[in-house]
């Protein structure tokens, strides 16, 4: 199994690090050979300026990666909070 990673559309703030985002879990496996992808990410953290440091769907691929595609029609959030003990 290979991990994957899809950040799309999200704000990455200044704790993100523009030029070196991604760092190996194991050396054996190196991040660059992972499914890690962005797509239209704001802000300073988003920044692409090594761009094979920063890999980006196009939008084919990103019509593609949709939270209706991972999750169906599950919505956690609109879900009422449970508060108390049950």
């Amino acid at each position: 199994a290979r991990p994957m990673l899809t950040v799309r559309e999200t704000r990455l703030g200044a704790g993100i690090e523009a030029v070196a985002p991604y760092a190996n879990m194991r050396d054996a496996h190196p991040w660059q050979e992972q499914r890690f992808r962005e797509y239209r990410n704001t802000g300073p953290g988003a920044a692409v300026t090594v761009p094979g440091n920063r890999p980006q769907l196009t939008r084919a691929e990103a019509a593609a990666h949709t939270r209706e595609a991972y999750l169906g029609d599950w919505r956690p959030h609109d879900r009422p909070a449970h508060h108390g003990r049950g």
